[in-house]
């Protein structure tokens, strides 16, 4: 889980709740500056690149984002899964084989 500080419009901040509570984000607090908002919660580690490509669309480009690792915490529902991005080093033959490529393919010496 990451601690988020956000810094919003005040005109905004009724746009920019329901797209937190959507990236599964927990608003903890929320505090009046002049005229803006600053909104300071928790957000899923997975969840926060997709507020940052949100955010200005729903900010008109005036949003402040800041984000941290702060804890850890059980994943709730399916877990996530990554498709394989290489070779599949339980596949020992077909493994091997790409590692030799590779290898085999350098020229620089190295």
């Amino acid at each position: 889980m990451h601690r988020f500080r956000l810094e919003v419009p005040g005109d905004v901040l009724g746009a920019v709740l329901p797209v937190l509570v959507g990236l599964a984000a927990v608003p903890r607090q929320t505090t009046a500056q002049g005229a803006a908002y600053v909104v300071v919660g928790d957000i899923p580690a997975g969840r926060v690149h997709a507020l940052e490509q949100r955010l200005p669309a729903v900010t008109r480009g005036e949003g402040m984002l800041e984000s941290a690792f702060d804890h850890h915490r059980p994943v709730r529902g399916p877990v996530p899964v990554r498709d394989r991005s290489d070779h599949d080093p339980t596949d020992r033959r077909r493994y091997l084989l790409a590692v030799v490529r590779r290898v085999a393919g350098r020229r620089d010496g190295s």
